[in-house]
Parts: structure tokens; C-alpha cells; sequence
């Protein structure tokens, strides 16, 4: 298939065009919006602005100071308003968020210190901002309800804790927030039950920030939230798998940690329960499906993944039996284990 040269199309969008469309001068081009009106031009503040928002900012900061956030956050806006482009308007819309975090708003001032983030992005105080953000955060992650109309205690807003958090890693991906906040994301998640939630967060904090002092905790939780999931060895043990996974690695990246020992211990109920499951399926092909070449695989299964088990030793058993040609009996109890 053959395509018509960009000059070519251009042209065409050209001559149908109602006339005055477009001018023939490349150079005019540009110069003009859509209706023909000559651009604006970009407003710089004068001396006389710069030295008006300075006095003002100054003003407001002695209001905050003297524990008067309301009128402080009046004055801030005054400065964001009326002097947009000063070198105060970006410390001005960190201070009215500031302001609105000493009310207890947290919604709000997170709200003006993104505001801060993406119209003042020469703002030098940036991290600053990103730790005000977190303590918004967290404020609503520990339950703090605020007031509503100012008066009236409202609702709990764990989720709206997850999605400033989730702003925060994305303000600042190399900051040293961003793998707190990934971490309280998954604390949130699992108060919520959103499991799911959780181990995305856990996962993305240890694949971008594996030198975190949070990695260890992060497998860990990664390892408790997968074993959390896992119901007995009648179902599938996807879950158990990715368990033992988490704890394996855990096991080898932090030999040195305090939690060995228990994670240790959790390792081997896993594994215990995986082989628990092996020994079942094993179970139902010898038992109820007479097929002693797949009742063979998950026994042996079963002796790998844990061979000191209980569930190993019945495997073994069950080995013999099939290697002296012993056929099971199918009692009741074994009749309802299976199904």
C-alpha cells in the first residue's frame, strides 16, 4: 500500500480549508490561536509585584505562626490570586495547604499542595511539599475523620489515604517516600481486605526499591498476605506456592534478620500444607481412579516438598503398598477427606 508524503497531505488540509484558515507565510504559523488573535503574551512580575507578595506572604506566615490558619490561609490565597508569578505564589500554596492540615483538613490541603506541585514547579522547597503530602496521608490512614462544614466529625477515608499515597510515589518515584507510602498502601489494603491491592503495592516495593530498609517487611508481608489467601489442601494452592516463594527469598536476601526463626516456622507450615495436597490428589488416583501412575507422581510430590511431614510418611506408606500391589480400602472417613 502506497502513502501520500506528509507535504502532499498538508497541502490537501489546505485547500480544504475555508479560506483564511491557514496563511501561506510559515512564518505566521505560529504567531496566532486558532481564531486569528495574536497570542498573549507571558505576564512577568515587576519589582513592585515581588515586593507586594513578599510583605504578604510575610503577613500570613505571622498569622500562622500565631495560630491563626484560617486568616494565614486567607492571606496565601490572596498571594496565589493576585500574584501568580512571584517567587512567593509557590511558598504561598505550600502554606495554604499547611494551613489547611493545622484545621485537620486533610483532604483539602493535600488538594493545594499538589496544587503547589504542578503550578510552582520551580517551588525549591519541593520535598518539603512531598512531606506534607505523606503526613495527609498518613493522618487518614491512622483514622483521623476531620470535620464536616467545619463542625461535625465525618467519615473515615482509608481510601482516599491509598490514593494520596499513591500521588506521593508518583510526586517523588525516587524519593524517600515513595517506598513508605508503597508500604502503608499495603497496610490500608489489608485493613480493607483488598488483598489484591496490597500485594501490588508490596510487589512494585520490592521490584523498584529492593535497597530498602522496608524490603525485608515488604517479602515478609508479600509471604503472610499469600498465606492468608490459602483455605486447605482440598483447594488450589496457587497461594501456597507464591507463600513459599516469598519466604524462600526471604530466607536467602536476609539471613541476618530477627524474623528467621519465624519465617523459618511459617515456611515449613506451608510446605507442610502443599504436601498435604500432593498426598490427597495422590489419594483419589489410587483410591477411586485405580491409576497408580498418577497417584505415584503426588506422593512423590508430596515427600519432595516436605519430607519430614506427616503427610510424607503417609506417602511413603502408600508407595509400599502400591510397589506390593496392595489395593486400598475406600472407608468412610478416607471417602470424605477426598470429597
Amino acid at each position: 500500500m502506497r502513502f501520500l508524503s506528509p507535504l502532499i497531505v498538508s497541502l490537501i488540509l489546505m485547500l480544504a480549508a475555508p479560506a483564511g484558515a491557514f496563511s501561506l507565510n510559515p512564518l505566521n504559523w505560529f504567531g496566532s490561536n486558532n481564531s486569528g488573535a495574536p497570542l498573549a503574551p507571558i505576564e512577568l512580575s515587576t519589582e513592585e509585584d515581588e515586593l507586594a507578595a513578599d510583605t504578604l506572604l510575610a503577613k500570613g506566615l505571622r498569622k500562622f505562626v500565631d495560630n491563626k490558619p484560617g486568616s494565614a490561609q486567607r492571606t496565601f490565597k490572596k498571594v496565589v490570586k493576585k500574584y501568580p508569578t512571584t517567587r512567593a505564589a509557590g511558598e504561598a500554596q505550600y502554606m495554604r495547604g499547611r494551613a489547611m492540615m493545622a484545621k485537620g483538613r486533610w483532604v483539602k490541603a493535600f488538594k493545594f499542595l499538589q496544587e503547589a506541585i504542578d503550578n510552582y514547579p520551580k517551588f525549591e522547597d519541593f520535598d518539603l511539599v512531598i512531606g506534607a503530602q505523606f503526613e495527609c496521608a498518613t493522618a487518614l490512614m491512622e483514622g483521623s475523620r476531620g470535620k464536616i462544614f467545619g463542625i461535625l466529625p465525618g467519615f473515615r477515608q482509608y481510601g482516599e489515604s491509598i490514593e494520596q499515597f499513591e500521588q506521593v510515589v508518583a510526586n517523588a518515584p525516587y524519593g524517600d517516600y515513595a517506598p513508605l507510602a508503597l508500604m502503608n498502601i499495603a497496610f490500608v489494603a489489608e485493613k480493607r481486605n483488598e488483598s489484591e491491592l496490597a500485594i501490588d503495592a508490596l510487589d512494585r516495593l520490592i521490584n523498584y526499591y529492593p535497597q530498602s530498609m522496608l524490603a525485608p517487611d515488604a517479602y515478609y508481608n508479600l509471604a503472610q498476605t499469600y498465606a492468608g489467601l490459602v483455605q486447605n489442601e482440598e483447594y488450589d494452592q496457587g497461594s501456597t506456592r507464591q507463600a513459599i516463594s516469598y519466604y524462600e527469598d526471604f530466607l536467602v536476601l536476609f539471613p541476618d534478620s530477627s524474623s528467621v526463626g519465624e519465617v523459618e516456622a511459617n515456611l515449613r507450615k506451608m510446605e507442610n500444607l502443599l504436601a498435604s495436597s500432593r498426598l490427597t490428589l495422590g489419594d483419589f488416583y489410587y483410591i477411586y481412579r485405580n491409576n497408580n501412575t498418577a497417584a505415584l507422581v503426588f506422593y512423590n510430590e508430596a515427600i519432595t516438598i516436605a519430607p519430614d511431614s506427616d503427610a510424607a510418611a503417609e506417602a511413603r506408606t502408600r508407595i509400599n503398598d502400591i510397589d506390593a500391589g496392595v489395593r486400598p480400602t475406600t472407608g468412610g472417613s478416607l471417602l470424605k477427606k477426598i470429597l
